[in-house]
C-alpha cells in the first residue's frame, strides 16, 4: 500500500508537466539546426535506396530520434490523408524551395511534441534515483525540480539530440544501478549465461546503451561506467576483483548487444560497423566547427576558449540554489557512502560519472566547445537528482515539526525566483541565466544568448501583422526558421546570394537574430521591432523601405 501511494505521486506529478509541457509546446520555434536533423533521415533513406553517400559528416550523427520522428510524422499523415498519401511527395524539393520550410514545419509539429515525450523519461528517471537514495515515498519530489532547470525544460521542446539523448542516459544510469545490484546480490550459481533473469537483464540493458548511442555516440560510454561502478561497489563491499570478473560474460553480452544495436540504426555503418565508429569518435573527438562564441564579452572560435569554458557556463546558468545544494549533496554523499547498500551505492556512482566524468573529459582534451552547456544537457536531470537527495536528507534529520515546515516554506521561497524568471523569458527558458549573474538583461553581449534563432518566429509573427503585404524579407539567420511561419504573399530575398549583405540592395524588412552579429546588417536601417525579454534583444526588425 504504501509503494503504491509513492507510486500514484509520481504518475500524478509527471501527468502534471506533461499537461504543462504539451499545453505549451505550441508556443515554441524551430531551432537553426532542424532542418539538418531532418534531413538526415533522406540522406540515410537515400544510402539504403538508391546508394547516395551521405553528404559531409552526417554520417556521424545519430539518427534514431529523428528516423523514429519521421516515422510519427508519416504515420500521421497517413492517417489523416488515407491511401493516397504519398510519403516521398517532399523528396524533390530543392534546397531554397519555400516548400522546403512547409515540410519542415508540418513535421516540426509532430517532431516537438515528441520531444518533449521523451524528455518525460528523465524526468521518471530522476524520480527513481531520488527513490532509491532517499526513499520512494520522497521520489516524487525530483521532477519538479527538474523542471525548474530552466535550461532543461526549454531545450526539451525543440531540441532532437541533445535531450532525447540526455533522456536515455538518464534512464541508463537509473536501471544500471539495478543491474550492478543483480550481479552483486546473485548467488555465484546463478551467474552464468542462460535462460534466466541476469542474461535477459544484460541483454536488454546493451540494447538500451545501443539506442542511447543511436542518438549521440557519447553514449556508449555506459559501457564503461557500468563496469567501473560495479568494481567500485564490490571492492567496497567486500567483493574483490575475482567475484567482478566472474560477471565478465555478462558484460561481453551487454557489448554485443550494444554493437548489434548501434550497427542496426546506423544504415551509414552497415559495409564496415567498426571502421565507421571509429571514424565517428575521431571525428567527434576533433570536430572543428567553424562558429565564434560569445564568452565573458570576446568573440572566440570553438578552439580558442579557456579551460573554464564550461564550469563558467554552468554557474550562470543553473540557479544558485541548485549549486549550493548540490555541493551540500557530494559533502553529504561522502559522508554516507559506506552506509548505503549496494543499489544505493551503485546509484550514487553512476549519478556522479553522468555528471562529472564527460565534462572533465571535455576540459582535460580541451574538446572544441559551443553554444554553452548545450551539448551537456544531459548532466542536469543528475544534478537535480542529488540536489533533492540533499534536501531531503537535511529535512530528516529535523526533528520539530515547525522545523520541517519553516524548511519546507524556506525551499519554496528559494524556488520561487526560478519559476518567475522562467515565465519571463518563456518560450526562450533555454536563454535563463541566474540571477546571479545578473539575469538576462545583464548578461547581454558577454555570452551567447538565442544561438538558436528560435526568436525569429515571433519577428515573423509580428512582420504578419503589422508589414505591408507583398513586402520583401530577408533573414539573418537561418531562412527557414521565419519563412515557416510567414504569410504566403511575402517575397523572401537570400542575403547572401540576392543582396550579398547590402551590396546589392536592400530589402523591405530586415528580421534578424542577434547571434554572429548579424543584427549589425543593414545599420543605416532604423529598428521598427524588438523580440525582447527582460529587457534584453533576443531578434530585430529593421524597415529598409
Amino acid at each position: 500500500m504504501f509503494m503504491q501511494r509513492a507510486y500514484l505521486k509520481i504518475v500524478a506529478v509527471i501527468a502534471a508537466i506533461a499537461l504543462l509541457g504539451f499545453s505549451t509546446v505550441g508556443n515554441y520555434g524551430a531551432s537553426w539546426d532542424e532542418g539538418t536533423e531532418i534531413s538526415i533521415v533522406k540522406y540515410n533513406f537515400e544510402w539504403i535506396v538508391k546508394g547516395r553517400e551521405i553528404p559531409k559528416d552526417l554520417k556521424y550523427y545519430g539518427v534514431l530520434f529523428n528516423f523514429t520522428a519521421e516515422v510519427a510524422y508519416q504515420a500521421q499523415q497517413l492517417f489523416q490523408q488515407g491511401l493516397n498519401y504519398n510519403p516521398l511527395q517532399d523528396q524533390t524539393l530543392e534546397e531554397g524551395d519555400r516548400g522546403v520550410a512547409e515540410a519542415i514545419y508540418k513535421r516540426l509539429k509532430v517532431k516537438h511534441s515528441l520531444t518533449f515525450l521523451v524528455s518525460l523519461i528523465a524526468y521518471i528517471a530522476v524520480a527513481g534515483i531520488v527513490g532509491i537514495l532517499a526513499g520512494w515515498e520522497f521520489a516524487w519530489i525530483a521532477p519538479p525540480f527538474l523542471v525548474l532547470l530552466p535550461r532543461f525544460w526549454g531545450h526539451s521542446f525543440f531540441n532532437p539530440k541533445d535531450v532525447p539523448f540526455a533522456a536515455l542516459f538518464t534512464l541508463g544510469t537509473w536501471l544500471g544501478a539495478y543491474l550492478i545490484d543483480r550481479y552483486i546480490q546473485a548467488k555465484p550459481k546463478y551467474i552464468r549465461l542462460g535462460k534466466n533473469a541476469l542474461t535477459n537483464y544484460s541483454i536488454l540493458y546493451g540494447i538500451l546503451i545501443g539506442l542511447v548511442t543511436g542518438i549521440r555516440v557519447g553514449g556508449f560510454f555506459l559501457l564503461f561506467f557500468l563496469p567501473l561502478t560495479h568494481l567500485i561497489v564490490g571492492i567496497s563491499k567486500g567483493k574483490f576483483l575475482h567475484y567482478f570478473l566472474s560477471c565478465w560474460k555478462f558484460y561481453l553480452l551487454i557489448g554485443f548487444a550494444w554493437a548489434a544495436t548501434t550497427t542496426l540504426i546506423h544504415p551509414a555503418s552497415w559495409s564496415n560497423p567498426v571502421q565507421w565508429f571509429i571514424a565517428t569518435l575521431q571525428y567527434l573527438s576533433s570536430h572543428a566547427w567553424p562558429g565564434k562564441n560569445t564568452f565573458a564579452g570576446q568573440s572566440l572560435s570553438a578552439t580558442e576558449i579557456p579551460w573554464y569554458y564550461l564550469p563558467q557556463w554552468f554557474h550562470i546558468t543553473t540557479p544558485v540554489i541548485f549549486q549550493v545544494t548540490l555541493l551540500l549533496a557530494l559533502i553529504l554523499l561522502t559522508i554516507k557512502y559506506k552506509k548505503l547498500n549496494t543499489l544505493q551505492q551503485a546509484c550514487a556512482i553512476l549519478v556522479l560519472l553522468q555528471i562529472f566524468f564527460l565534462p572533465i573529459v571535455a576540459i582535460l582534451k580541451q574538446s572544441a566547445l559551443y553554444n554553452g552547456i548545450r551539448q551537456f544537457i544531459f548532466v542536469l536531470p543528475g544534478i537535480a537528482a542529488l540536489c533533492v537527495i540533499a534536501l531531503i536528507w537535511i529535512y530528516q534529520t529535523l526533528q520539530k515539526k515547525g522545523f520541517k515546515l519553516f524548511y519546507i516554506a524556506l525551499i519554496i521561497v528559494l524556488l520561487s525566483p526560478i519559476a518567475v524568471d522562467a515565465i519571463a523569458v518563456h518560450p526562450y527558458e533555454y536563454v535563463y541565466f541566474n540571477r546571479l549573474a545578473g539575469g538576462l538583461k545583464n548578461t547581454y553581449g558577454q555570452y551567447d544568448h538565442d544561438y538558436w534563432g528560435l526568436s525569429l518566429r515571433e519577428g515573423m509573427e509580428w512582420l504578419n501583422v503589422n508589414a505591408q503585404p507583398n513586402s520583401t524579407i530577408s533573414i539573418g539567420g537561418q531562412p527557414y526558421l521565419a519563412q515557416m511561419y510567414a504569410d504566403s504573399h511575402f517575397k523572401f530575398l537570400d542575403i547572401e546570394e540576392d543582396l550579398r549583405y547590402g551590396k546589392k540592395g536592400k530589402p523591405d524588412y530586415y528580421l534578424s537574430m542577434h547571434y554572429l552579429n548579424l543584427e549589425t546588417v543593414f545599420p543605416d536601417c532604423p529598428i521598427v521591432h524588438q523580440v525582447k525579454r527582460q529587457g534584453a534583444s533576443l531578434a530585430t526588425i529593421k524597415k529598409c523601405s
